[in-house]
């Protein structure tokens, strides 16, 4: 599932609180997804830093195989 649906659930979960109360389901979909997005942003971070790293050390290999797991952990085509 594209973290990108993801997102947009917790956002409207976040936003459906605002107004009323939530679900034990919606509840729980809110908390799940918390974890899931705060797991894929310290990923995404570490990777984007190997990245960097595998491009300031010029090795080329290395830098593509890291893009290469920023576009899968995003699922993007590899």
């Amino acid at each position: 599932m594209s973290p990108n649906v993801i997102k947009d659930r917790f956002i409207d979960l976040i936003l459906t609180a605002d107004y009323r109360v939530l679900t034990d389901m919606e509840k729980s979909e809110l908390s799940e997804s918390k974890v899931f997005l705060k797991n894929f942003i310290r990923e995404h971070e570490k990777l984007v830093q190997m990245s960097f790293l595998a491009y300031m050390t010029d090795d080329t290999e290395w830098h593509l195989n890291v893009c290469s797991e920023i576009d899968q952990l995003k699922g993007e085509e590899a």
